[in-house]
């Protein structure tokens, strides 16, 4: 013999079917979840600015609740403070003024006082008991004078813009609502 050994080799038949490739490993689809928690996550916001602006209504209800006698103590503080005197604007300054009595009275009274004349309104006051006769006097000798520099370009003196205004003053001071009673309105509300 010549010295060869023999081996064996093993192969596989090409005879047999080729098997096609694996496709893509699929993943459990999660898209339902994730809108879940999309939806999930929308609904706690719009609860959450819903009780915000609950929150923010009754916060500016209460706030809402000043006395007309307070609004208008705040209308004459910030008139003071705009320097209409000094600036000589009678004009302007009448004109907030009588505003701020106006709406004071409607307010307080339910007059409709800044969409009448004076003259309508003086001759509706005359005959209303809500009044006394020394503030429907002192309401009369207020409004002719606003008046007067309003429509007739009168000059007043400072005497007559420092009477005007303790006269808006002291009106509101002396008709403005107890405060038992505004207290009872409050904590109906």
């Amino acid at each position: 013999m010549t010295g060869v050994t023999p081996y064996t080799i093993n192969f596989a038949s090409i005879q047999t079917d080729i098997r096609d490739i694996k496709g893509p490993l699929s993943f459990p689809s999660r898209t339902g979840f994730y809108l879940s928690v999309i939806a999930a996550i929308i609904v706690v916001l719009l609860i959450i600015k819903v009780a915000y602006l609950i929150k923010n209504k009754i916060a500016q209800k209460n706030a809402k609740l000043k006395t007309p006698h307070e609004i208008a103590y705040e209308a004459l503080e910030a008139l003071s403070k705009k320097g209409y005197i000094k600036e000589e604007k009678f004009k302007e300054y009448f004109t907030e003024l009588s505003f701020i009595v106006r709406n004071y009275l409607e307010n307080r009274f339910n007059l409709r006082a800044p969409e009448m004349t004076t003259q309508e309104f003086l001759l509706k006051v005359k005959d209303d008991s809500l009044l006394s006769n020394e503030h429907k006097r002192l309401l009369k000798e207020f409004l002719s004078c606003s008046d007067l520099v309003k429509f007739a370009k009168y000059g007043p003196s400072e005497k007559e813009v420092d009477s005007s205004f303790e006269s808006a003053k002291k009106l509101i001071d002396e008709t403005k609502e107890e405060e038992k009673k505004t207290n009872k309105i409050k904590n109906e509300l």
